[in-house]
């Protein structure tokens, strides 16, 4: 599941079979938001539709630096609330992030 919309994570989190919460520090966060926005300003992102140009306000800053006080703990309650066939998998660092997916990649090269 991709996002962070509150309105529809219980529905996304009754679907899904694994979740993937990257749970970064919020500098970083703001840090690559100040860091995309000056990479594309006033263009849309190859990630996002052609018609979402990439923007930066107060309230977005706001909500980044809130998100570990307001959000973060929601969330986390909610993820501790899966059914024991749902996958949850925190990663804390972009380094955990390199790891899993060297990891990943390294075990279907052997089952391949």
């Amino acid at each position: 599941m991709d996002g962070n919309y509150g309105g529809t994570l219980d529905v996304r989190l009754s679907v899904a079979e694994t979740v993937f919460f990257l749970d970064f520090p919020r500098l970083l966060c703001l840090s690559r938001v100040i860091k995309r926005r000056f990479i594309y300003a006033g263009q849309s992102r190859p990630d996002m539709a052609s018609d979402c140009l990439e923007r930066l306000n107060w309230e977005f800053l706001k909500y980044i630096w809130s998100y570990p006080i307001i959000r973060r703990p929601g969330i986390l309650e909610k993820l501790s609330q899966v059914t024991p066939n749902q996958q949850v998998i925190i990663l804390r660092k972009p380094i955990e992030v390199r790891d899993f997916l060297q990891n990943i990649s390294h075990n279907s090269d052997l089952i391949n």
